[in-house]
């Protein structure tokens, strides 16, 4: 081959050399990591694995189950302890350059250097860290979603609420009986009876799962007006604030006496500067004690009612008053207790709306409330009360807005405001001789809207504006069993009689043997339904405890009595059928079976470290795990010889929860007798009283294994936690 070929065939090669050269180093540079962190050893890597943060379930889970394993101890050198910390320290600045470069001003140690200046590459670059990236844990996840679903989401997603009323002040009483009493007296009522109670509870934004802090929580208490439990209601509100996690504490004024057919207090809350629930009923406040109310969830989206109010002339607004019916606050105080709710004005129909404003003759309404219970709205004049109605739920839920960007659902249907003209309803109330009984509640049922009036000092009553779809008039007084009375819209001259007194039996109740007074009883009752199809049959039992220190008991039942079952505790129960209403009853109870436990005495349980019993030796047992059984061995005695009554057994379990949860929320309890299950106990949790629930067993006898399981656990880690506490157990001996 000639020299010009040679040469030609080496530069080939040359050129092929380079190019592949340059292509491996291209790939180097593409591949090589980003971030420039230190290295980490093995060993580092597993101290900082050891150190993140458990996860809140799995620590929970495994909180009595077994010990952590000990954390290996990793020796640093100066140079590792040093490069990590300019790492840190470089991340929360924020100063890391680009792919390679280091923070401004600093040289940062390589590991297993022992100089001050960097090893390099053949390349001559800095060596980039290679600290493995792991994934989030449980709790790092749950507090991104926090940030991205919390409290500024929420705020976000509230930005089209109603303002929060501050038209409360007038409705504020103070719960201090001096005070109280002159304020009221200044307004021309005569002041009703208070009792300060305390109060407990808390926020929580469902969508955000966390406590809502510096909320305004608009606690509503109802006042019978006169002492008459179903008539008018003075409302008073009282306002508390949360703390961060969304938990509030206070006084509050509350009345002993119930009010009848409807709630003895309600809930309000607003945050940010919005009205975002209008007015949840309470379950339960009991006057004069200690109350935890639970949690109670703020929504957290609004949406919209459209309100056609085009029968009507004036100046119209809507108000929403939550599950709340504004009809039963006395007049003195309905204008004041619908101004503490925002109003939505109806445009006039003369108007040339504005962009984006409903259309002359309507309103557009926006709530938080839930669609579970439908809210009651009410059509206002200025300061007077037309109409109140609740809407219906749309059989097609819209996303239609009002014109705007942001829109905002429609779960119901648009609610006509209707101006027909209502036939009153009027009368009288009398007694079997034809006297008139004054302070009967007559109430309207068959409607969507009741209505209710008191009678006076002639028995008389009037109600002017009921229902259309009125079909009848309930009646009830304290000293009368109630009636049912058919009748329509325009019937003003009623008779209605009421026959028959309330049924009071009159005990005496000592022990058979010693004589000496029993001094508390539990009265089993069988009533009889007082009207409808069945009337004269048998209701369902209902207990009663009552308390005598001499023994002498009265029992006022508000039905006609059909039979009484006397319990105590050690004693065989007494059946006294139709007993009477004229003189008192004496009655002796035989000492039987004391089939009373504490609850911490237990035969055995599924897992000893996850039972805690009550410090300081007291009676009671609890948990945080559900599904996981307990156990007790109970001599139930002998069977009853022919001719005595008893052998039957009612099992009373009384529970408490240790932390917070939903005040609605209730401990479902399944009891099992000899690995059968029999019953399933409902008992509302309640972190202060201890709360009942009782069931049959049936006929028992000799010494069986009665095993309960708590099947309902509800927790969301640092905010709601149930933990069920068993206070007292008991069997009750029943005649059959």
């Amino acid at each position: 081959m000639r020299p010009e070929g040679r040469l030609k065939q080496s530069r080939i090669l040359m050129l092929l050399l380079a190019m592949l050269a340059l292509a491996v180093a291209c790939a180097w540079l593409v591949f090589q990591p980003d971030d420039p962190k230190p290295a980490v050893s093995a060993a580092q890597q597993d101290q900082g694995a050891c150190s993140q943060s458990p996860d809140p379930a799995q620590a929970r889970a495994d909180d009595a189950d077994t010990q952590a394993q000990a954390t290996p101890v990793v020796t640093l050198t100066e140079q590792e302890k040093a490069a990590a910390e300019q790492a840190r320290a470089a991340e929360t600045a924020g100063t890391q350059g680009s792919a390679g470069s280091a923070p401004a001003g600093t040289q940062p140690a390589a590991s297993g250097t022992t100089g001050n200046t960097p090893q390099t590459g053949a390349s001559g670059s800095t060596p980039k860290g290679t600290e493995t990236r792991r994934p989030p844990t449980p709790r790092e996840r749950e507090e991104e979603r926090r940030r991205t679903q919390g409290r500024p989401a929420l705020a976000e997603r509230m930005s089209r609420s109603p303002g929060a009323s501050g038209s409360n002040a007038s409705l504020a009483k103070s719960p201090v009986q001096e005070k109280w009493d002159e304020q009221w007296t200044s307004e021309g009522i005569t002041p009703p009876p208070m009792t300060p109670t305390p109060v407990t509870g808390k926020v929580m934004s469902e969508q955000s799962r966390e406590g809502l802090g510096n909320a305004t929580v608009h606690l509503m208490t109802f006042f019978p007006l006169d002492g008459i439990a179903g008539g008018p209601l003075l409302p008073v509100v009282s306002e508390l604030v949360t703390d961060e996690q969304g938990n509030f504490s206070g006084e509050v004024p509350a009345s002993k006496l119930v009010p009848q057919s409807f709630p003895v207090a309600a809930i309000g809350i607003s945050w940010d500067s919005k009205r975002i629930l209008a007015a949840q009923p309470l379950t339960v406040l009991e006057a004069g004690k200690q109350n935890a109310l639970g949690i109670f969830w703020a929504p957290d989206y609004p949406y919209t009612l459209k309100c056609d109010a085009r029968q009507f002339t004036g100046t119209l607004s809507v108000i929403s008053t939550g599950e709340i019916n504004p009809q039963r606050v006395h007049t003195l105080k309905r204008t004041e207790f619908l101004a503490s709710f925002p109003a939505f004005n109806v445009t006039a129909m003369q108007a040339q709306p504005a962009e984006g404003a409903p259309e002359p003759g309507y309103a557009q309404l926006i709530g938080t409330w839930g669609t579970s219970v439908l809210p009651y709205i009410s059509l206002r004049d200025g300061s007077a009360l037309l109409r109140t109605q609740r809407p219906k739920l749309a059989s097609v839920v819209s996303n239609g807005g009002t014109g705007v960007p942001q829109q905002l659902p429609a779960p119901f249907d648009t609610l006509v405001f209707t101006n027909e003209a209502y036939k009153p309803i009027g009368g009288m109330v009398i007694d079997s001789e034809g006297a008139p009984i004054s302070g009967a509640v007559v109430a309207t049922q068959g409607g969507a809207i009741g209505h209710s009036a008191v009678t006076d000092v002639g028995g008389w009553f009037f109600i002017d504006n009921p229902d259309e779809k009125t079909s009848s008039l309930r009646v009830t007084h304290d000293q009368y069993i109630e009636v049912l009375h058919a009748t329509t819209p325009g019937n003003t001259d009623l008779r209605i009689t009421m026959a028959k007194h309330r049924p009071r039996v009159r005990l005496h109740v000592t022990d058979r043997v010693t004589v000496a007074p029993i001094t508390e009883l539990t009265v089993n009752v069988i009533g009889l339904y007082p009207w409808g199809k069945n009337k004269g049959k048998p209701m369902p039992e209902a207990f009663v405890n009552l308390t005598a220190s001499d023994g002498h008991f009265v029992l006022d039942w508000e039905y006609e009595i059909r039979s009484v079952t006397l319990e105590k505790l050690g004693y065989f129960p007494k059946f006294i059928d139709k007993p009477s209403t004229t003189e008192e009853l004496p009655v002796e109870l035989s000492p039987g079976r004391n089939l009373e436990i504490q609850p911490r005495n237990y035969s055995a349980v599924e897992q000893t470290d996850r039972w805690f019993p009550d410090a300081n030796q007291g009676p009671g047992i609890y948990t945080a795990w559900s599904h996981h059984w307990i156990e007790y061995e109970v001599d139930f005695g002998d069977a009853p010889a022919q001719g005595e009554q008893g052998g039957f057994f009612d099992i009373v379990l009384g529970c408490t929860n240790r932390g917070i949860v939903d005040n609605e929320y209730r401990f479902s309890v399944d009891v099992y007798v000899d690995d059968v299950k029999k019953k399933t106990l409902t008992i509302m949790a309640d972190s202060l009283t201890i709360r009942e629930d009782r069931a049959s067993l049936g006929a028992l006898s000799g010494v069986h294994r009665i095993r309960l399981v708590w099947t309902n656990d509800k927790w969301i880690p640092d905010q709601l936690d149930a933990n069920i506490r068993y206070a007292t157990l008991k069997f009750l001996e029943q005649p059959k």
